[in-house]
């Protein structure tokens, strides 16, 4: 899932004392009150979109000003966390799920339960879903969802054509998936491919009745539902061989591959509908197989605001403009910049009604089932942990239960 899981392994801890009391002070330009928002999901591919963004919300607010900083993801979290410490956070910035808990933890994000409340001119329902409660925390409100992606199946219609075989539906398992995998391996093809990492993989367990954390945030990697979704993950690659190892992918990604016909099905974000567009075969998207029950790895973004922010109004009313304006929603769209998370059908309609692919609606139709990844204290080592367990069953140094209970053992070591 390329951009996506490499955003999703970056480190995400920090010691509560680096990320306490930071400082913003209010600028007034041109008797204008200047509020600074920083970002990472603008570069380097939308920095014209948020710059339309920002244009359109001066239009609509004329007495604020916003300066925009684009970060690099690689880098954006490590420069987020010297700012705190240095207290010169930006009055407004973007968080991923992943570090919301961490910062929203540690009293660095400004609480906006009262703001909203008070605003006659937001409601909850102005955003899809249940994406209003995704950054909240012990009852009060620190951001809104800006954004969201999920992950779903996509196939290459011409190779099931060719095998004689019906498209996947939404109600296939595992079962089904692998019967068709085996049909369509032949040489030069492979039936599917899905990452086997830990992303993957508490999404996997998911489908498959278990999960890698009980309620309390105790590890149960070990348990005999994960064990059995993590040995589906193995055979497809180890016995079958319906999905590509990493050797005989030959530094390709699986994006490229399927691009090139040498995949038939692959579980990848959303966000690639827009590189998918131009391959020379008919192809569409379908909901992940699941076996018990269906599960897909869903991604949200917010903007929050900084609790030393001086001008709390202002701060307000740029997060409520990027998460719930039709215009904003609309530049995000058409630049096929991830979903708004906005609740405005002429959005969704908007991209549902796109050429390619023809199911365009089954991104939205997944969020039903749709789950976030687990997050636990010392998330970044809790997953390096895991990754590290999963690789080396991959190369076959261990079984997929040893794998699991070695993960096991190292996590409950890291959290306690």
């Amino acid at each position: 899932m390329n951009k996506k899981t490499a955003a999703m392994v970056l480190c995400t801890v920090m010691a509560a004392g680096v990320l306490t009391g930071c400082g913003g002070a209010e600028e007034k330009k041109d008797g204008k009150t200047t509020i600074k928002y920083a970002t990472y999901s603008a570069g380097p591919d939308h920095l014209e979109d948020l710059d339309k963004m920002v244009a359109e919300f001066e239009k609509q607010n004329p007495d604020i000003k916003v300066e925009t900083e684009v970060i690099g993801y690689d880098d954006y979290f490590t420069k987020l966390q010297t700012q705190a410490s240095s207290k010169t956070l930006p009055d407004v910035f973007e968080m991923n799920y992943e570090n919301f808990n961490t910062y929203a933890g540690n009293g660095v994000l400004l609480d906006l339960t009262e703001l909203a409340e008070k605003d006659e001119e937001f409601s909850e329902d102005m955003l899809s879903g249940n994406s209003y409660e995704y950054f909240q925390k012990d009852g009060k409100l620190y951001g809104l969802t800006e954004k969201m992606s999920d992950v779903v199946m996509y196939y290459n219609k011409d190779l099931f054509d060719e095998a004689g075989l019906d498209y996947p539906t939404e109600d296939w398992t595992w079962k089904e998936e692998l019967e068709a995998a085996q049909t369509l391996t032949k040489e030069g093809v492979y039936g599917t491919y899905a990452p086997v990492t830990y992303n993957e993989l508490y999404k996997t367990v998911v489908q498959n009745g278990g999960a890698l954390f009980d309620e309390n945030g105790t590890p149960t990697l070990g348990s005999e539902e994960n064990i059995e979704a993590f040995q589906w993950m193995l055979d497809k690659m180890l016995e079958y061989n319906v999905q590509p190892t990493p050797e005989q992918m030959s530094g390709k990604s699986p994006e490229d591959m399927f691009k090139n016909g040498e995949v038939a099905m692959i579980r990848t974000g959303s966000w690639m509908v827009t590189t998918f567009a131009d391959t020379p075969f008919e192809w569409d998207i379908v909901q992940e197989p699941g076996n018990t029950q269906k599960a897909h790895h869903v991604f949200a973004d917010a903007v929050v605001g900084s609790a030393a922010a001086k001008n709390k109004e202002a701060v307000w009313k740029f997060i409520k403009f990027m998460s719930t304006d039709s215009t904003a929603a609309e530049i995000r769209l058409d630049s096929s910049w991830d979903l708004p998370a906005v609740n405005d059908e002429s959005v969704q309609e908007k991209y549902t009604s796109q050429e390619k692919p023809e199911s365009r609606e089954v991104i939205f139709d997944v969020m039903e089932t749709g789950i976030m990844p687990p997050v636990v204290d010392h998330y970044s080592e809790v997953q390096n942990a895991i990754n590290e367990e999963l690789n080396r069953a991959i190369i076959g140094e261990q079984s997929g239960e040893e794998a699991l209970q070695a993960a096991q053992k190292k996590v409950t070591d890291i959290l306690k």
